[in-house]
């Protein structure tokens, strides 16, 4: 008598446990290439960036409506692309320093972003929009000293904390604080003069961000948290048109027709698009009923046009982008470069959180770009250059190192080890002081 033959179930189930080890396997064997990190952080980077291009297309025409200038609608495109090549430059040059030159454009950097700051509240100087005093006219372009002043308290930040870490300063909480706060205190105090509460908070996100990374005891980071909120609660109600915003975050609909208009014309935008969206350039939400809908709503336009699937997507690509992130700094050994990579990917994943949680309703609106996507500006040439100091970062991991100098001693580079030729950086020692 012949066995009964095995349930076709069970060979299913063994060749789909076979399929999943496979990849698995070579999810594992990607993962363990010298290059992974950077290509994973292009993929991401490119991605965000087509989405920018493409909504800075689809909104071209009801910007130029918007602004009421009489000229070309492709206007808002031209201008995107123009920064799209300058932040290509930037990102370039960035890509191509080591992290010890970033260090040393630290105090220089920073000193341009406070005679920036400064020189914006000047009347005559400063331009002024909507009763807010926050850009400078630098011949064609309309530059906004703030958004430079991030990058310039990381590095600064950075640099302070790995100097301390190096020399064995931070085991007693004044050498943590100070003059880490006193130094964002005085950046802030100048941002809110403009006023500007949602760059504030992302300069908030970089504090946090940097004391996360430096291994703050949690009893300390528990308490820097609370009185970062409750600065951010009296920065709220101290005005009161920040107050109106927070009581009508908890029912929009209240006030459809006024303080809740943009949230409710942002939540019916992203409804209207269901789950493959009306088409590209086939929203109708951007004439007119969506404000500003090519910069701070951007991803209502995204939810609209291109539905579920084009939400779920730009938040796979922020979410593969702090991945990668996190993953440098995890492979690096620089403390230095372990603060600034894992503070930038914080700073540029929250800023992204709040935008598409205020556009969501699940937030206060603030009114802060959404990184890449946005139309372009001084935010989006800050991005690239945060960008060309990730990659940096990444070319400068040990395996990549060594596989560049590997394949250069064998005469076989390929283009991308030709590109990431580098050469093997030398680890910060601190001198000792003499006795």
């Amino acid at each position: 008598m012949t066995a009964a033959p095995r349930p076709a179930t069970g060979l299913r189930a063994r060749l789909g446990g076979g399929r999943v080890a496979r990849a698995d396997q070579a999810r594992q064997q990607f993962l363990d290439k010298p290059y992974a990190s950077v290509q994973m952080l292009m993929l991401a980077s490119v991605g965000l960036l087509l989405f920018g291009v493409l909504m800075a297309v689809s909104t071209t025409i009801s910007a130029a409506n918007d602004d009421g200038v009489q000229g070309s609608i492709w206007g808002q495109a031209v201008k995107e692309a123009e920064f799209i090549l300058l932040g290509l430059v930037l990102f370039w040059l960035a890509m191509r320093m080591s992290p010890r030159a970033f260090r040393v454009l630290t105090y220089p950097v920073l000193a341009i972003a406070l005679v920036g700051l400064v020189a914006v509240l000047v009347p005559g100087v400063g331009v002024q929009i909507n009763g807010a005093r926050r850009w400078i006219d630098v011949g064609p372009l309309q530059v906004q000293p703030s958004e430079f002043a991030k990058f310039a308290i990381l590095l600064w930040g950075a640099d302070l904390l790995a100097r301390k870490l190096q020399l064995g300063t931070l085991r007693r909480a004044r050498h943590l604080f100070l003059p880490l706060l006193p130094g964002f205190a005085v950046i802030i105090a100048l941002v809110m003069a403009e006023p500007d509460l949602g760059t504030t908070l992302c300069f908030m996100l970089i504090l946090l961000g940097l004391l996360w990374m430096i291994g703050m005891p949690l009893r300390y980071f528990t308490v820097v948290l609370l009185t970062v909120a409750g600065v951010v609660a009296l920065l709220a109600v101290a005005a009161p048109y920040r107050l109106q915003r927070l009581v009508t975050f908890t029912d929009p609909f209240k006030d459809a027709k006024g303080s809740g208009y943009h949230t409710v014309e942002g939540l019916y935008a992203l409804a209207s698009g269901g789950f493959f969206g009306v088409g590209l350039g086939q929203g109708t939400s951007k004439y007119g009923y969506v404000p500003n809908a090519n910069s701070d709503y951007v991803f209502a336009i995204i939810g609209e046009e291109l539905g579920f699937i084009g939400c779920v997507a730009v938040l796979a690509l922020f979410a593969l982008f702090a991945y990668v992130g996190l993953r440098i700094v995890r492979r690096s050994a620089d403390p230095f470069v372990r603060l600034a990579g894992g503070t930038a990917t914080i700073w540029i994943c929250g800023q992204a959180v709040i935008n598409i949680g205020y556009v969501s309703g699940l937030l206060p609106v603030t009114g802060i770009p959404l990184p890449l996507i946005s139309a372009g500006g001084t935010s989006l040439l800050v991005t690239f250059f945060v960008l060309g100091m990730l990659t940096c970062f990444a070319r400068h991991e040990r395996d990549a190192v060594n596989a560049c100098r590997r394949a250069e001693r064998l005469g076989r580079r390929t283009r991308l080890e030709r590109w990431a030729r580098i050469p093997v950086p030398k680890p910060y020692v601190a001198r000792k002081r003499r006795s």
